[in-house]
């Protein structure tokens, strides 16, 4: 595969948002973090050199030691609400696998979003998608796994049937990695720090509920609220207090967080646009859009259009808002599948005992 050449209008745009988000002093420990390189041994201070000199001499030297993309993943991590950098992240494709977006409603994602939205515009929207990127995980199950996502500081929402293997006793709990921060690029190319890996801790399971016999066929009967299909997991780090990266004494640099569940869940109808962040088949994140179609008669259960695989059960689904509206579980087992399935989390939320 060839190596991606940036363009001069490319650096010069890369540079300019470099040197808005950080300092000298910010940026000396960016590449001290992440690269164990020392930015006065990449290009000296001198009289006359200006900031933005230094910068364009560590692009190129990251453009000639082939680590120019995750130059722009670290950028990127440490100022995940700067717009520029954000928008140049995902210009690459560096937070979604394949195709940046996909999308089966035929409009465009700042046309959904104006849609569908009523107080957000699609800067905002991009701004704040970056965020919930970084707080949604592979779930690497040995023989298995699912997604899932932080809703605490070290805890992962999922669904009950992704750990069964555990439950089960076919896998064991401490040979379980969530994995963050899996990222490919629009050729196929993936940055080669290895993402932020984090075991379960010991107490790992800290509520959970059973899936329903009435989940891929809907004429059978409907889903009971205990029948919710998820598992509240624990992991031995608080991965959420800590900035995406790794610590740092740069007071900047923001933690990662946690998808927000405080307050009421907003409505869904028909019609509605979703948007899902799930690891299909482990694969790189993928941000997937669709419009939801169905709902059972108990409210119990949300059906939508918008693509999923094996892999994708425990993604966070989220409105046009970016509020977290449903915990995806199912797809239809026919081929090709007709639809998607998810439990409204407003049904999560009347059931799961919360620390």
């Amino acid at each position: 595969m060839p190596t991606w050449t940036p363009s001069g209008p490319w650096k010069m745009r890369f540079r300019k948002a470099l040197d808005d988000a950080f300092d000298e002093a910010t940026f000396t420990l960016l590449l001290a973090d992440y690269f164990d390189v020392q930015f006065a041994k990449v290009s000296a201070p001198g009289f006359g050199k200006e900031f933005q000199n230094r910068l364009q001499e560590v692009i190129d030297k990251a453009r000639m030691e082939d680590w120019l993309l995750d130059l722009v993943v670290a950028a990127h991590e440490r100022r995940a609400k700067n717009s520029a950098l954000a928008s140049i992240a995902q210009d690459l494709g560096l937070t979604i696998a394949g195709p940046r977006l996909i999308n089966t409603t035929g409009k465009s994602l700042e046309d959904i979003v104006r849609d569908n939205a009523k107080f957000i515009n699609p800067a905002v929207f991009t701004e704040r998608l970056p965020q919930l990127e970084g707080q949604v995980c592979w779930i690497d199950i040995p023989g298995g796994g699912g997604t899932g996502f932080l809703v605490g500081a070290d805890l992962v929402l999922t669904n009950n049937h992704v750990v069964q293997r555990i439950l089960k006793g076919e896998a064991r709990a401490q040979d379980v990695r969530c994995r963050f921060d899996y990222r490919q690029a629009l050729d196929g190319s993936v940055p080669t720090r290895t993402p932020a890996t984090v075991s379960l801790a010991t107490d790992w399971l800290v509520d959970s509920k059973p899936p329903s016999i009435f989940d891929w066929d809907l004429d059978l009967g409907e889903a009971d609220e205990e029948e919710s299909d998820y598992a509240l997991i624990r992991l031995e780090e608080a991965i959420g207090d800590l900035p995406i990266g790794g610590d740092t004494v740069d007071v900047q640099a923001q933690p990662r967080g946690f998808v927000d569940t405080v307050g009421d869940v907003p409505a869904l109808t028909t019609g509605n646009q979703v948007f899902l962040l799930q690891h299909p088949r482990g694969e790189p994140l993928q941000l997937t859009v669709g419009t939801i179609v169905a709902f059972n008669h108990a409210g119990t259960r949300v059906r939508y259009d918008a693509n999923s695989k094996d892999g994708s059960s425990g993604s966070p689904v989220f409105d046009a808002d970016l509020k977290l509206v449903a915990l995806h579980h199912a797809r239809d087992p026919a081929e090709p599948p007709q639809w998607n399935q998810a439990i409204p989390f407003a049904v999560v939320k009347k059931v799961w005992k919360f620390p």
